[in-house]
């Protein structure tokens, strides 16, 4: 009895060795393999889906399921950035964003408290997940792991759809959240319209791109599947941004090994089913041409998130020079009247706009940066495309996701798992930027070059 209870006693210690073991382990291999941190942040991506991004430790401080994740990210991309020599390229814009929201951030910690740090909680996760992968050399190999990366987590989101479609419309009440929906946006609607857009990028890579990845067979065989979803969870700027990646896909010259014909019935088959599916089935809710007619009037979600632009807009541009420049900070108050339905409603939830939220928090310069640094990788992926090699088909690929990803922002904020493709776009954009300056020390005369 005496060894047992030296052993319980002792329990709390060995858990405690073992996850500092666990913590030195991650930080050792994510500091030096691509694909181990792309990996944890996808694992990651899906535990926060399955457990609703709520709370999973509460005592004195709050945790979610995502925060010592990217508290590991954050700390290796940090290492990374000031001491890895096999960094690509430091984008100047990108650091620029990044100090503006440090800045920021410490300024709401100081004045405002723990708040800070729970308001810049998605734009930081963004950050980490972004600034980890672009630190690493990124090639048609990597984007191919990430290609992998997004069918694996996108057939475990097919699979958690399905389950939580199964539990509601059996229904098995013992297995219902809290409140009996998982959504209350609609009963349908059963993850998140970022869980939603994730699946419509991995019907555009089977679609198009198949090809580039040893994935394509999963991606293929799914793609019937991941469309049949996209529509029945009804999220709306889903199906816009996934109508914007496959005009652009038809724009690229060497978008996929479809000919144009095909890409166009492509095109015809997903408006059809869109449209035809939600406009016909009654029990898909109300259908698109309703959904048209309120926008029009000026009702519904439409007008109700444009009104809150406009007051976000507002407060932010009332609240001072410092907030103009530089940003709001975090922590403060972010409640504001907008107009729903009719009525004056008081909200607190973001601005449903991830290019206003993101000029509120971090201002003219940290938009700016975040321009610069955008501009910079799309010229970067499109030099990239001129080398006509594997390299060339992954830059298209990342150029159409991040348009539907453009699409997607200007009615959700900011997610990490689509920073994923924009730190993995800077990266490879880089080989754009050194061919760019090896063809110019080319075509200086002989007695220039050094």
């Amino acid at each position: 009895m005496q060894a047992l209870f030296w052993l319980l006693q002792a329990v709390p210690y060995v858990l405690a060795f073992l996850l500092a073991v666990l913590i030195i382990v991650i930080l050792q291999v994510g500091s030096r393999r691509f694909g181990f941190g792309l990996g944890l942040i996808a694992v990651t991506a899906w535990l926060d889906t399955a457990t609703q991004s709520a709370p999973i430790f509460q005592a004195g401080v709050v945790l979610y399921v995502a925060d010592v994740p990217f508290i590991l990210i954050g700390l290796i991309a940090a290492w990374r950035w000031v001491a890895a020599r096999d960094f690509p390229w430091r984008q100047p814009g990108w650091a620029l964003y990044v100090g503006v929201f440090l800045f920021n951030l410490a300024w709401g910690l100081a004045t405002q408290g723990t708040s800070a740090g729970v308001q810049a909680r998605g734009d930081y996760y963004a950050i980490a997940s972004a600034s980890y992968l672009m630190s690493f050399p990124v090639g048609a190999r990597e984007v191919r792991l990430v290609v992998r990366a997004f069918l694996l987590l996108g057939a475990g989101l097919l699979a958690l759809v399905t389950y939580r479609w199964v539990v509601y419309y059996t229904p098995i009440t013992e297995l219902l959240p809290p409140g009996g929906v998982y959504n209350i946006d609609g009963a349908i609607r059963v993850v998140s319209s970022a869980s939603a857009l994730l699946l419509a990028q991995c019907l555009l890579m089977g679609v198009y791109f198949g090809g580039l990845s040893g994935a394509a067979v999963g991606l293929r065989l799914l793609a019937p599947i991941f469309l049949a979803y996209v529509v029945a969870l009804q999220h709306r700027s889903v199906w816009l941004a996934s109508l914007v990646g496959v005009v652009v896909s038809m724009l690229l010259a060497r978008a996929g090994n479809l000919r144009l014909w095909q890409q166009v019935a492509a095109v015809i088959t997903l408006g059809a089913l869109v449209v035809g599916g939600v406009t016909f089935s009654g029990s898909l809710g109300e259908g698109v041409a309703n959904s048209a007619g309120q926008a029009v009037s000026g009702q519904g979600t439409v007008a109700a998130r444009f009104d809150n632009w406009r007051v976000t807009l507002t407060d932010w541009k009332n609240d001072g020079l410092k907030a103009v420049v530089l940003g709001k900070g975090y922590g403060g108050d972010v409640s504001r009247i907008v107009n729903s339905g009719g009525r004056q409603t008081r909200i607190t939830f973001g601005a449903h706009n991830n290019y206003v939220s993101q000029l509120v928090a971090v201002g003219l310069v940290g938009f700016a940066a975040q321009l610069w640094a955008l501009a910079s990788t799309v010229g970067g992926l499109v030099t990239v495309m001129r080398r006509r090699d594997d390299d060339a088909s992954a830059a298209t690929l990342l150029l159409v996701l991040l348009a539907v990803q453009a699409a997607y922002y200007i009615a959700y904020a900011v997610e990490f798992t689509q920073s994923v493709l924009l730190g993995v776009a800077m990266s490879l954009a880089a080989l754009g930027r050194s061919a760019q300056a090896s063809s110019q020390v080319e075509q200086r005369p002989a007695s220039l070059r050094v």
